[in-house]
């Protein structure tokens, strides 16, 4: 080992040297200093060394060595690559070697025995080695005979079974999980072509809607607001209208169930004498709605809808922010505001006041209050009187 330096022998002396400096001159011209051939510069110091002693005292000591040995001074060029070496003391000196020579190992057969004086160490016995792959385990299996009381065991077991019936799991295949409401077939049927699956699809987004408010609001997305939004800006003045004939036997049935009704007003028990009678196919043709009457039927049923969703939506930014969004940014309340003012038939403009009646609260007070002065003044008596009740309910 290399032994730990005494700190104290490291201290300098410094007691040998005296310098002597009589009537310098630094940098004087040639001469003046009386000297020859200094050139004037720096002559005039004089330092007299007597008996110098500087440290003379052993700092560092080795054993076995003078100095610090290193690799250059071991003349070692490179470490073998055959030596991995994690890392050297100044007590190890590698020899040199030639990295292109191969170095050959011999090992005995027989380990050599080592015998040290007063004890005598036996040879480590190494254990088979213990396989547990597959290949080993079932060759092991295999060369295990079962003697005669397992096999009878594993016979009554079986037995047992047999007697039991224990039939074994049916395995049912997982099926796929869909989520509750896809999106893309909603909104292939609200923009289909059939006016009647239009519809089914409509009743079922409000039926949702109004038994779980949490469960529709998958709905509230862009794509099923644009499509309702569409519904009710269908163009319905190249579609079939009800024939005259429709028409004529709508009226007769109207009329027969006007007189039912007051006469049932006055005498539940008495009998009825309808002022038409008609037949079977009358009565189908009267049932029998057009393209134009379907088209025009689904823009109230999307009125609807947009509002339903349009409040779960204002409910839910309530709930979650405490902030109410205002009237003029809810999702479709503009195209509820245009059917009120400009579409011609009555019963879409009714449709039109009832969804602003289901979306209405304290804060949508003033906009409300002007649509429904505005519609109180329509041509259409039962626009007007819708319009009269939903403002006499904002106002009391």
């Amino acid at each position: 080992m290399v032994q730990s330096p005494d700190l104290k022998l490291n201290q300098p002396t410094y007691s040998a040297v005296k310098i002597n400096i009589k009537n310098p001159a630094v940098n004087a011209p040639k001469g003046e200093t009386g000297k020859t051939d200094d050139n004037g510069t720096y002559n005039a110091v004089d330092i007299t060394i007597d008996q110098p002693e500087v440290n003379t005292k052993p700092v560092y000591s080795y054993p076995e060595s003078n100095s610090i040995i290193t690799y250059d001074m071991a003349n070692v060029n490179q470490i073998p690559v055959t030596f991995p070496i994690s890392y050297q003391t100044t007590n190890v000196i590698i020899p040199k070697t030639d990295i292109n020579n191969e170095i050959e190992f011999e090992f005995d057969d027989e380990p050599e025995e080592i015998e040290e004086e007063g004890e005598e160490i036996e040879p480590i016995s190494v254990p088979e080695p213990n396989y547990t792959t597959v290949e080993a385990e079932k060759a092991e299996v295999e060369e295990i005979q079962p003697d005669d009381n397992i096999a009878q065991d594993i016979e009554i077991m079986e037995a047992e079974v047999k007697a039991a019936n224990i039939q074994k799991p049916e395995i049912i295949p997982g099926e796929e999980i869909k989520p509750d409401i896809d999106l893309a077939v909603v909104v292939d049927n609200l923009n289909s072509p059939d006016f009647d699956t239009q519809a089914q699809q409509m009743e079922e987004i409000a039926r949702i809607s109004l038994d779980n408010p949490e469960n529709a609001v998958p709905y509230i997305v862009r794509e099923v607001f644009s499509s309702l939004i569409e519904i009710t800006q269908k163009d319905t003045t190249s579609l079939a209208a009800p024939t005259d004939e429709q028409v004529t036997a709508r009226k007769k049935l109207i009329a027969n169930f006007m007189v039912a009704e007051a006469a049932k007003a006055k005498n539940p028990q008495a009998q009825v004498r309808l002022p038409y009678q008609l037949t079977e196919r009358e009565v189908a043709i009267a049932n029998e709605i057009s393209p134009m009457e379907q088209a025009e039927r689904n823009k109230e049923y999307a009125l609807y809808t947009i509002a339903i969703l349009t409040k779960i939506y204002t409910d839910e930014v309530e709930k979650q922010t405490g902030n109410i969004v205002p009237m003029t940014d809810l999702p479709g309340t503009s195209a509820i505001v245009d059917a009120l003012r400009y579409n011609p038939n009555s019963g879409v403009k009714v449709a039109a006041i009832d969804a602003l009646r289901h979306i209405q609260r304290p804060e949508y007070k003033e906009e409300l209050s002007t649509l429904f002065t505005l519609a109180q003044a329509d041509t259409n008596p039962e626009v007007a009187e819708t319009a009269a009740r939903a403002l006499n309910r904002i106002n009391n």
